[in-house]
């Protein structure tokens, strides 16, 4: 039986942004065995949650706290972010919209933003294939040549996605993924996120969209104002009178074919 191993433990941690306090004495564990959704409105602090897993953002210093990643408390950045798959609006931002498709996948080898110089240099031929491989299972393989500049949104995060894989990560970051999308790529990414979870593959989603929580999800984490207000089981947290709370309007759920579906008890005349 393999060992259930503590991917991310936070102690009393204080985080800021811009000098602004964003989430305040967190106190969280994630096992590198779950399916995690953290949700909640703008501005509650998902982000920041993830920026902070990534390594992008330090907490404040003080007395007693203390924040760890696989019960370490110092990593080497670019050693840990090959163990994480990320996939962010801000990453896709980063990109000059020049660079074509193989080069997005290409970059996650050395989380790099593109690839050049000595970085472009030091790809193996297996490395080239096997980003060639991935791009042909994600359905992205056409996009090979394209420049960002010229893809969908949709075609965009799956390279992005794609790039995330590069390292075969146990963990997949995935900040907002379907932001952008029309309905039809969403409900694609979203089986792409199915398969990749059977094959081993744990998602820490961050969403304001609680349509984005499928069979994926196993753990709901709700933020709100920067402080967890629930935590557990999907279909325990998952509830009206919690959605209620944190997004500040009555949320009354139905369940259709599995699947809830928020909507708003009272309407405005």
């Amino acid at each position: 039986m393999n060992e259930i191993k503590i991917f991310f433990e936070a102690h009393k941690v204080d985080l800021f942004r811009s000098n602004k306090l964003i989430l305040k004495n967190l106190n969280l564990k994630i096992n590198d065995n779950e399916s995690i959704a953290i949700l909640g409105p703008n501005g509650s602090g998902k982000t920041t949650l993830i920026k902070t897993i990534n390594r992008e953002i330090y907490p404040a210093i003080k007395k007693s706290s203390y924040l760890k990643i696989y019960g370490k408390k110092t990593w080497n950045v670019w050693r840990l972010r090959s163990m994480i798959g990320i996939v962010s609006d801000d990453l896709i931002q980063s990109y000059n919209q020049d660079v074509i498709g193989i080069e997005v996948v290409m970059s996650g080898y050395h989380a790099s933003i593109g690839v050049h110089g000595q970085i472009q240099r030091r790809l193996t031929t297996k490395q080239i294939d096997k980003a060639e491989e991935i791009m042909e299972k994600l359905d992205i393989s056409l996009l090979k040549n394209q420049p960002l500049k010229k893809m969908s949104m949709g075609q965009k995060k799956r390279c992005l996605l794609a790039r995330a894989l590069v390292h075969n990560p146990k963990i997949l970051l995935l900040d907002e993924p379907t932001t952008g999308l029309d309905l039809s790529s969403t409900y694609k990414y979203m089986d792409i996120l199915s398969s990749l979870k059977k094959e081993g593959h744990n998602i820490i989603l961050v969403t304001h969209n609680i349509h984005e929580i499928n069979n994926v999800i196993e753990r709901v984490i709700m933020l709100k104002q920067g402080k967890i207000v629930a935590d557990g089981k999907k279909d325990k947290i998952l509830t009206e009178e919690n959605l209620t709370n944190t997004f500040d309007i009555e949320v009354g759920l139905k369940k259709l074919n599995g699947n809830l579906l928020p909507y708003r008890k009272t309407i405005l005349q």
